[in-house]
């Protein structure tokens, strides 16, 4: 049985942090992050009219949400809590101009790629206007977003697994520039 003062010269710390006490989904909210990942699914044929590749980009909480409160089931959680955790963003759908000969019979739809324009808008991605008012929308790959800083709004996507029990996930929908913030930079491993 360990005494007293064996207990209190331990070089090793435990507490209790009441503030970071939380289990189940993170709240709704805004939150300071950095792209972390990127995943593209290339040309999906989309209601058998549109051909678009849909880009899902993964978010890692930022620590300057340390000093946040969200509310969740009417208790207040420490933004410190989810510093670090992962937000897989929905899908945001990049419309292309489909090759009639491969692709006979689907339409052109560039006017739904708003969303699209607006998260490499947020990536600090500059886009091109041509004389007609349309503007260019690159592909992206991971290399050009990992690490930028920007504001996610997590929302709740509630869906039902294969047992028939709804679930809830978060997810990061609106993504916005988080100006003043710098790019964070990958840890060398030495």
């Amino acid at each position: 049985m360990s005494s007293v003062d064996s207990i209190l010269d331990s070089k090793s710390e435990a507490y209790y942090d009441p503030a970071a006490d939380f289990s189940g989904v993170m709240p709704e909210g805004s939150y300071k992050a950095y792209a972390t990942e990127l995943t593209v699914k290339e040309n999906l044929v989309i209601k058998n009219k549109y051909l678009a590749d849909v880009y899902e980009v993964t978010f890692e909480v930022a620590k300057e949400n340390s000093d946040n409160t969200y509310e969740r089931d009417g208790k207040e959680v420490s933004g410190k809590v989810f510093v670090g955790k992962n937000v897989k963003s929905k899908g945001f759908f990049r419309f292309k101009k489909p090759d009639p000969s491969t692709y006979p019979g689907l339409e052109e739809n560039s006017g739904s790629n708003k969303s699209y324009k607006e998260l490499v808008e947020s990536f600090s991605v500059s886009l091109e206007e041509d004389s007609e008012g349309r503007f260019f929308l690159p592909s992206v790959d991971e290399s050009d977003i990992a690490g930028m800083p920007v504001l996610i709004d997590v929302y709740h996507s509630k869906w039902v697994d294969n047992e028939g029990n709804e679930r809830t996930t978060p997810r990061a929908g609106a993504i916005y520039v988080w100006d003043g913030q710098k790019k964070k930079e990958e840890d060398l491993p030495f």
